[in-house]
């Protein structure tokens, strides 16, 4: 699989580089249609409209995670009532009219501040393709390429945790991805890079100088009808293994698939929407004994009202170094006053087979957002 990974890199950055975009028009337009690929909350300046983003005025948003909790799920990660789980600062904005910027910085208590993620894309390769270079949440799946302040949830499902940690899995290195020719929506994309570091992660072992994370992604996007839409994927990657799991100089190698249907009537789209989603991730077992071991999670969200949303989630995982299963169920309530402000109350119980016993939890999560903050990936 690397070897396959690293030739097909190579091809798309030499393809890139003997045929830069014809112009800066070009440029703008796969700027604008890029979106579909990431989110692409600038556009270049050419096309960028009077008083907005542009190389000189960069888009400067801030998030903010306020979160009250309680309970005695074992899971639950925060330890005081009511906290400020995190505050983002985004820096977003066009280098020229063939490349645009992210910065996105966190602030914490536990962690202080850290760079999220900072990265350059190029926007208009070839095969209707780009490239981006830094750091960046990894393509492994959908769910994990959401910060988790910004997802529905007050915590991230079961199986996140286990093969990716509460920070999700990212990376430094490069990603390419290539548009391919077919008539419905229809990519693939290379990451290569180092793993997390031990601590961040539940499965790969620090990057030493020897080896690197290899991932390949390919996701197809399929219209069902007007309202009615379908996102397939399939995920594959491997680093270094957590000698704490398997045999020192072994590979983990993470195989994942993800599915995800949405309904929007365009005619009554403020009033009524459902956002469906499953995510099913496997560690493969190695020559050394280790196990093979598996978990899942699958949400509903159900827009009833102009500002209401119900949602529910189950999910479920093998432990990793104990017999059994993980398996916890969600509930949510949430009301979206604006397109800058969400609050939710949220209900948890979680099962652990290995102890035959139950956690529960409750959640206040209230994020809010000052400035132009960016799409998320769709």
């Amino acid at each position: 699989m690397r070897p396959f990974v690293l030739v097909a890199s190579a091809a798309l950055l030499a393809v890139a580089l003997q045929h830069p975009p014809a112009s800066a028009q070009d440029a703008d337009s796969l700027a604008r249609d890029s979106t579909a690929f990431e989110s692409a909350p600038v556009e270049s300046p050419a096309a960028a409209p009077s008083g907005g983003v542009s190389i000189a005025n960069p888009a400067i948003s801030v998030i903010g995670w306020f979160q009250g909790a309680a309970g005695n799920d074992h899971a639950r990660t925060q330890e005081k009532a009511f906290d400020l789980r995190e505050a983002e600062l985004a820096l977003q904005s066009a280098v020229d009219p063939y490349a645009k910027a992210d910065f996105i910085l966190s602030f914490s208590e536990e962690e202080g501040v850290d760079v999220e993620e900072g990265y350059l894309t190029w926007l208009s390769l070839p095969l209707g393709g780009q490239a981006k270079i830094g750091k960046f949440r990894s393509d492994f799946g959908k769910f994990n390429r959401t910060h988790a302040g910004e997802t529905p949830f007050a915590d991230r499902p079961l199986s996140t945790l286990a093969f990716g940690g509460e920070e999700g899995l990212a990376t430094t290195g490069l990603s390419l991805t290539a548009l391919l020719p077919t008539s419905f929506y229809w990519d693939v994309t290379t990451n290569i890079g180092t793993a997390p570091a031990p601590g961040d992660n539940a499965v790969w072992a620090a990057y030493e100088g020897d080896d690197l994370l290899w991932l390949g992604r390919t996701s197809a996007f399929v219209d069902l009808s007007e309202a009615t839409n379908l996102n397939l994927g399939v995920s594959y990657a491997t680093a270094p293994a957590d000698s704490a799991l398997l045999a020192e100089g072994d590979h983990a190698q993470l195989a994942g698939a993800d599915v995800t249907l949405r309904w929007k009537n365009p005619r009554r789209s403020i009033y009524r929407s459902l956002t469906v989603q499953s995510e099913f991730t496997r560690e493969q077992g190695t020559a050394s004994g280790a196990p093979a071991r598996s978990g899942w999670f699958g949400y509903a969200l159900y827009q009833f009202a102009r500002r209401w949303k119900l949602g529910a989630r189950y999910d479920s995982t093998e432990r990793t170094t104990l017999p059994g299963r993980e398996q916890g169920l969600l509930g949510l309530l949430q009301f979206q006053p604006s397109e800058f402000s969400v609050i939710s109350l949220q209900a948890r119980r979680i099962h652990d087979d290995f102890t035959d016993t139950d956690g529960d939890a409750v959640f206040l999560k209230w994020t809010f957002n000052i400035g132009p903050h960016g799409a998320h990936p769709y």
